[in-house]
């Protein structure tokens, strides 16, 4: 039995489709940085951020996060600590952490008090831009910067993948709550000498804060 030219089609495009779907769900998240403990790291379970992105998370079992009612947000920091290239220069990279601590201020604030000092009932988050690791699937990073330029498997397309870790701990005890790492992909790049520009990265920062209000408001809500 011959199938129409256009149902062949269709099938051979869902095959494509699930095909780079099953190798995406594979592709390596990025190896520890060296930020966090090696104990964090080793805890840490791959989940789905609120926005459907992959991401690695630990929390502290059976901490109530109903209990916190502010959070202090840290400066970002990079480490380990970046070489600027032509590409990529030391200014943009300041925008960068400029911007993650805007976009992580602005939107936690809509689910809880942000506050610049320690106390009771008060979360404290570092978060920092970390090297973009090894990558399997055939991506490799052009260069270990905490921004790097890779290329796509089969493509000849280079994005700009911004890779973040962080933690939360509790002001007042210091116990670690929660800590994670995930990626981003900024816009497309035609070559790999292409600048990079804030303007490039800022979706992947803005999805990034939208999606840490977005936990602590579910995990408040939890308990």
């Amino acid at each position: 039995m011959r199938f129409p030219a256009y149902l062949t089609g269709m099938a051979l495009a869902a095959s494509v489709l699930a095909n780079q779907a099953l190798a995406d769900d594979k592709k390596d998240l990025g190896a520890p940085s060296g930020f966090l403990k090696d104990t964090t790291y080793a805890s840490m379970e791959e989940v789905r951020s609120p926005s459907g992105e992959r991401a690695r998370r630990w929390v502290a079992p059976g901490i109530s996060f109903a209990q916190y009612d502010a959070v202090m947000v840290d400066k970002t920091v990079f480490h380990p600590a970046p070489q600027p290239t032509e590409q990529l220069g030391m200014a943009t990279l300041n925008q960068i952490a400029a911007a993650l601590d805007e976009a992580f201020r602005r939107e936690l604030q809509t689910v809880v008090r942000v506050v610049d000092k320690p106390g009771p009932n008060v979360l404290r988050m570092r978060p920092a831009v970390t090297a973009a690791a090894a990558k399997d699937e055939g991506l490799k990073p052009y260069q270990l910067l905490p921004v790097a330029f890779v290329l796509t498997m089969g493509q000849t397309t280079k994005r700009a993948v911004l890779a973040l870790e962080y933690e939360v701990t509790d002001t007042a005890t210091g116990q670690l709550v929660a800590a994670g790492m995930r990626e981003g992909e900024g816009a497309k790049l035609k070559t790999v000498k292409d600048t990079l520009t804030l303007e490039q990265m800022q979706p992947a920062i803005d999805a990034w804060a939208k999606d840490a209000a977005a936990f602590m408001q579910a995990a408040k809500a939890a308990n």
